[in-house]
């Protein structure tokens, strides 16, 4: 299935980032590890710290997908405490000395302190690019105002894909969030751009609509309608299809998708 096709790269990358990130910490051993525990035990401990911050932030990412920004902000919270929660509960474990209100308060600090940090620099990374690309994209002067007997202006799908590679650049299937990124489907192949679902459904209003929080189609290339447990799923041309929320259910009925 194309869906394993595209997971498959993540796993490797995030396979690579936690062994990565373990080792780092394992030999720079930071709060105290490298004093009170040997390699092999740091190892073993960061191991754990780094998993678990890994999955949690795949959790977190997957539930938040499509939220405003501030509910990503205001998740590092719980987010943040979590990860202090595990770390203080395996200090408790194998350091003696550990323990106390104190410390907590400490490693709390710490943690929200860096998931905070890196969700402002991924935000504003993330607006950067963006407006780089939305420049990048932006038609001429002389391509909004046609000479008289020229063609009209391009329509919101070419100017969309002008942020696509050219190999790319085909009839507009459809999209889907996937984290801070925008997978962008063509009867060409597919390509991720750095991008807002609600951002891209506003500019392609004219070719289709969005089904799903995070799911935009093209309705010229819907080729059917199914149920599945109780789901509204719809058929796409490239053969994968796509769930129909009950908030979006009324919107894909009147454009008659459903």
């Amino acid at each position: 299935m194309s869906f394993t096709k595209r997971e498959k790269p993540m796993a490797v990358s995030l396979f690579l980032l936690w062994a990565l990130l373990t080792v780092f910490a394992a030999a720079t051993g930071p709060f105290g590890t490298f004093e009170g525990l040997g390699l092999g035990g740091r190892i073993a401990y960061w191991a754990v710290i780094v998993g678990v911050s890994i999955g949690l932030t795949r959790l977190q990412l997957h539930l938040l997908r499509g939220a405003p920004q501030i509910l990503r902000f205001a998740s590092q919270l719980p987010y943040g405490l979590a990860l202090a929660a595990l770390a203080h509960g395996m200090n408790l474990m194998i350091f003696p000395q550990w323990g106390g209100w104190a410390d907590f308060g400490f490693l709390a600090l710490v943690t929200l302190s860096v998931v905070l940090m890196i969700e402002a620099a991924v935000f504003l990374g993330r607006r950067h690019l963006a407006a780089n690309t939305l420049r990048g994209a932006a038609p001429d002067a002389k391509d909004q105002l046609p000479e008289r007997g020229a063609q009209a202006p391009p329509n919101p799908e070419v100017l969309f894909q002008r942020r696509l590679p050219l190999d790319k650049r085909g009839a507009l299937i459809r999209l889907e969030a996937q984290d801070h990124y925008l997978l962008v489907v063509t009867d060409k192949g597919s390509e991720t751009l750095l991008m807002r679902l609600g951002d891209a459904a506003s500019e392609l209003a004219d070719v289709g609509l969005r089904v799903h929080r995070s799911h935009w189609v093209s309705r010229a290339q819907v080729r059917g309608h199914i149920r599945q447990k109780g789901r509204d799923v719809l058929k796409m041309s490239d053969g994968e299809p796509v769930p129909v929320s009950r908030s979006y259910k009324a919107a894909a009925q009147a454009a008659g998708v459903l």
